[in-house]
């Protein structure tokens, strides 16, 4: 019997050892795991894999880089905490952006796309005069003299730099100014009433009708304007593809007289 109970005492020790060994070896593991995740979170967040470059193109009058830094995401910072998504909702805060793309590449590279609106022309609101984009976003304030084309509209009420017209009068009389060449918008003004558009370009008084087909009208009147019309002509595209001229009262008048001194006397 005490041999029999030797026998059991050593195997009793050996499977506690054994299980005391895998206990060890498990723990080792899970030692060695955490090490392992501590270590590839270094390394991710580490200068190493930290954002190095921003590239920018489609950029003028905005500064995307200085806008991802606000954000947390200038160089040094960590690739993998930069979130692409929230770069591009802080740049189309900005009135000038009207499209931001943005990628992150690793290991540390932030490439920024934009699309900045343009002014087309100048519009009077209740607050003030505005620089406007052809997609009816006021950009900023005009400080001084407008230049031109200038839009003078009742019908846009308080609006302020970042706010988008909706008036659509007033977005075909943007379409208009946008479609007329340099050397004829900087002297245009296009006034809008609750029912038509009627301009003044090159001195010229236009009358646009509804705002329908404005770059054809545009085109329309660049056309008119470059064949010679007499001082004081009153240009009418309604229906651009039928755009009608009135001559000045004056020559209008004179042709009446030589009509009638051309009648043969009784």
């Amino acid at each position: 019997m005490n041999t029999m109970d030797h026998r059991i005492a050593e195997r009793r020790h050996e499977v506690t050892e054994e299980r005391a060994r895998g206990r060890l070896r498990w723990l080792i593991w899970v030692v060695i795991l955490v090490g392992a995740i501590a270590a590839a979170v270094w390394f991710v967040q580490s200068p190493v894999l930290a954002i190095r470059s921003i590239v920018v193109t489609g950029a003028e009058r905005t500064d995307p880089s200085a806008v991802a830094a606000g954000v947390g995401a200038a160089p040094g910072t960590p690739t993998i905490s930069v979130r692409g998504g929230e770069i591009e909702a802080a740049l189309l805060t900005s009135p000038w952006i009207a499209q931001a793309d943005v990628t992150v590449s690793w290991p540390g590279t932030i490439e920024i796309d934009v699309r900045e609106r343009v002014p087309v022309t100048s519009i009077t609101t209740e607050r003030g005069v505005f620089a406007l984009a052809i997609d009816g976003v006021l950009l900023e304030a005009v400080e001084g003299e407008p230049l031109g084309p200038m839009i003078v509209s009742d019908l846009v009420g308080r609006l302020t730099v970042g706010d988008r017209v909706g008036h659509v009068g007033t977005l075909g009389a943007a379409e208009f100014a946008a479609g007329l060449s340099p050397s004829l918008s900087r002297s245009t003004t296009v006034s809008v009433t609750a029912d038509s558009l009627s301009a003044i370009v090159a001195g010229y008084p236009v009358v646009l009708g509804r705002p329908m087909d404005m770059a054809f009208k545009a085109a329309a009147v660049e056309a008119l304007i470059a064949s010679g019309l007499d001082e004081g002509s009153r240009i009418d595209v309604t229906a651009p593809m039928r755009p009608a001229v009135a001559l000045p009262q004056s020559l209008l008048e004179g042709e009446t007289e030589t009509l009638e001194q051309a009648q043969p006397s009784d």
